[in-house]
């Protein structure tokens, strides 16, 4: 874990770890990796991030689906009910988060470029 990147936590001033070094399983990996390549280089909202991610489930899981996890900061979760990783609107814009069982998150990483 990165130590600037502590559970709950989607202040500003925490720094966004790159993709290359965020901690999640090659499938999870995968999966961010199609989506982003989805979105481009441009900058998008947390609607065309989810449509992306959506897509690229549907694309690398046989019969795959995404869920909302919770809720960060008024913003929905969306994501994988078995990793628990997903996306969410936070300051610095689309970023990665984990969604445990019990409501806890940790933020992983930025997701759009």
């Amino acid at each position: 874990m990165i130590p600037a990147l502590e559970r709950g936590d989607f202040s500003p001033q925490k720094r966004i770890a790159p993709f290359d070094r965020i901690a999640i399983s090659e499938r999870d990996r995968r999966i961010v990796a199609l989506a982003r390549q989805k979105l481009g280089e441009t900058t998008v909202d947390f609607g065309e991030a989810v449509r992306a991610l959506r897509e690229a489930v549907e694309e690398l899981i046989p019969a795959g689906r995404t869920f909302v996890l919770g809720i960060a900061d008024l913003t929905p979760v969306v994501g994988s009910l078995v990793s628990g990783v997903g996306i969410t609107a936070g300051a610095e814009g689309v970023i990665l988060v984990r969604m445990e069982h019990d409501g806890r998150r940790t933020t992983l990483g930025r997701f759009s470029p």
